[in-house]
């Protein structure tokens, strides 16, 4: 009986030790995969490069000068205008001139990086005639122009009269010869003068005379009784009558522009000449 009993308790355990082993399932393992040593994570996509900007040389750009009109010898200021900034290291900018013996340019003139605008002079010539000298500043594959007047020094009239007998400002008759014995003297006229444009007036009557350069000194020609009769009388600081008359004078140049008018009076001293009593 007892015996019976120790077998039934050792095949209960049996049993119960085959269940355990069974139905016991092992825990999954939940922990991350190791990273292979010395491997290195992805590197990122790059970024593309930016596109180029467009050269500073584009529609936009321009030239001037000022003044636009100037007198031989002169230096106006000219301007290149970009239609952006300029780059890094600047912008060289290439200038020309049509005609460098009237206007002559620097070969070229840089535009400061990130400024627009450069200046430069030109040196100008004397000229006989007025000249237009075309002015060209070249970057970026445009070019930009410009028209500068170059003119003749301005045509300045100024003249003396002198008289052997009388002295400045007057003239006399010649008891010889009837005509007045003074120079119309034109030698301080300025500009490129083609031609000396004289008038003398008495009363109504008015003679022109022409004389064509150098010829500034010239006796006046015209004068006879018939014109000293025009004149109306005057009293000179000593008491001396004489006759008024007027001259004037203009001076031309080659292209025909004219001075503007000066004009003297003059007293002429009949010395009783041409039936005049003083």
């Amino acid at each position: 009986m007892h015996a019976h009993r120790l077998f039934a308790v050792l095949a209960l355990g049996l049993v119960t030790l085959a269940v355990s082993q069974c139905g016991s399932v092992a825990p999954a393992d939940t922990s991350p995969s190791p990273t292979p040593r010395g491997a290195s994570p992805p590197a990122p996509a790059p970024s593309p490069a930016p596109a180029p900007g467009p050269a500073p040389g584009a529609a936009g750009s321009s030239l001037s000068v000022s003044p636009a009109t100037i007198q031989g010898q002169a230096q106006p200021q000219a301007t290149v205008t970009l239609a952006a900034a300029a780059p890094d290291g600047g912008a060289l900018v290439v200038l020309r001139s049509d005609n460098p013996t009237v206007a002559k340019v620097p070969a070229a003139v840089t535009v400061s990086p990130g400024s627009r605008n450069a200046t430069f002079l030109v040196e100008t010539s004397t000229v006989v005639v007025p000249t237009d000298v075309t002015i060209t500043a070249s970057y970026g594959g445009t070019s930009m122009t410009a028209t500068l007047t170059v003119k003749p020094p301005a045509l300045v009239a100024s003249f003396a009269v002198r008289s052997r007998t009388r002295g400045l400002g007057a003239c006399g008759v010649d008891s010889s010869t009837l005509d007045l014995d003074c120079v119309f003297d034109a030698s301080a006229s300025q500009g490129f003068i083609g031609t000396y444009l004289w008038t003398h007036t008495m009363g109504p009557t008015t003679q022109r005379q022409t004389a064509a350069a150098p010829n500034a000194v010239v006796s006046p020609q015209g004068a006879s009784c018939a014109l000293y009769q025009q004149g109306t009388g005057g009293d000179d600081s000593n008491g001396d009558r004489y006759l008024r008359m007027e001259v004037t004078l203009q001076v031309r140049d080659g292209a025909g522009v004219v001075s503007d008018v000066v004009r003297q009076p003059v007293r002429v001293y009949p010395n009783r000449q041409c039936g005049f009593s003083y």
